[in-house]
């Protein structure tokens, strides 16, 4: 396969704690290793007196202004939301997902006309800027040579939905990069037995609606006063979460919230809990799912991300959320890891997928097929 030069296009920071911009950073980095030429582009940062209804222009603005600056690309994949005609015209284009965009603003017009009679207030204006994000949406994929799903979920979402669409679509998974699937490896080798004081739970993510805060909060209650030996802590979450949670599970210790931590401290954060708590409503993939589990923790999710595609690696490990009430971790048997895990879910496996199926089309009309599945 001749060296292909690729622009891979994050609307988020280049920085590992950003998901989006994670995976933008693992996908160049396995696909440079192949010895493929591949630029990796964020319109980050914009300028700091950008409106949030701004940010999309911006954006859109300074990615059509440096393909102009740069040597023509062989292929350019973004996400659809950044698919201007400057960029169609360029490349062979690839629009490829990290969240379920248009869910994503369902949801938050949901939220907000909920939330208080301020967002009902806002709620014109909300709901324009919305269904102009969803057009551009629309525009990128419609614009787009391939649509790169996130996970089967959303690639049969996508059939459903527009199955006009259907010979563009494929899909791909998420992964960690190697150094951290090693490190993790460190942590469920060395994982100790459940202590039997009580059970340690886990849960990680944004303090946002569409997580499932408040599916989290009321199997908290619940638990709590039915096992109160047992403990919970809800980490990366901000300092909206104190706001939210019971104060007197946070002043007896039996919650604990740790707004943030740096990406080091992940590892002992994990090791130091028995089961991760998955309740997101509305998610693109959800990598703390590969990280609770490849450290050998039970983990109770929600269907919805990556949950189907990583279920068949972990039938022990990965059961429905919520647990039945009064579950006790001795009952549970941690099954052997799948060492063919790692043949599907590293980025070197996804990066020759992917070359496979979008740049060997560079010279052919033939739809791809394989791993990145049609």
């Amino acid at each position: 396969m001749r060296s292909v030069r690729l622009l891979i296009v994050t609307h988020a920071p280049l920085a590992a704690e950003f998901g989006a911009g994670q995976v933008a950073i693992n996908l160049a980095e396995a696909l440079r290793s192949q010895g493929h030429d591949v630029t990796l582009w964020s319109p980050h940062p914009l300028p700091s007196q950008t409106k949030w209804w701004q940010s999309v222009r911006q954006m859109r603005s300074k990615l059509d202004a440096f393909i102009k600056t740069q040597a023509p690309f062989d292929v350019i994949d973004s996400p659809a939301l950044l698919i201007t005609p400057q960029v169609s015209k360029s490349a062979l284009v690839v629009a490829r997902s990290v969240q379920p965009d248009i869910l994503y603003l369902m949801h938050s017009l949901k939220d907000r006309i909920e939330k208080s009679v301020r967002g009902i207030i806002r709620l014109p204006f909300s709901y324009s800027y919305s269904l102009f994000q969803i057009i551009l949406v629309l525009q990128g994929w419609k614009r787009a040579r391939y649509i790169l799903c996130l996970g089967s979920l959303e690639l049969r979402w996508m059939k459903r939905g527009f199955p006009w669409w259907r010979n563009k679509l494929m899909s791909y998974v998420n992964a960690l990069s190697q150094a951290e699937q090693e490190a993790l490896a460190k942590v469920r080798i060395h994982r100790k037995k459940p202590s039997p004081e009580g059970i340690r739970f886990l849960w990680i993510g944004r303090w946002t609606s569409h997580k499932g805060i408040t599916e989290l909060l009321d199997f908290i209650v619940k638990w709590a006063a039915l096992c109160p030996q047992d403990t919970f802590t809800i980490a990366g979450c901000g300092t909206e979460a104190e706001n939210d949670c019971p104060a007197e599970l946070l002043q007896s210790g039996q919650l604990k919230i740790l707004p943030s931590f740096e990406r080091n401290e992940l590892y002992s954060l994990l090791a130091n809990h028995d089961c991760g708590l998955f309740t997101s409503r509305v998610e693109g993939w959800g990598l703390v799912l590969n990280e609770m589990l490849e450290s050998g923790m039970l983990v109770f999710a929600t269907p919805i991300g990556g949950v189907p595609d990583l279920q068949p690696f972990f039938p022990e490990n990965l059961k429905v959320f919520p647990p039945p009430l009064g579950f006790k971790l001795e009952s549970f048997t941690n099954s052997i890891f799948q060492d063919d895990y790692y043949n599907v879910f590293s980025w070197e496996s996804i990066a020759q997928t992917y070359a496979m199926a979008i740049f060997d089309t560079l010279n052919s009309q033939k739809i791809p097929t394989g791993q990145l599945n049609p």
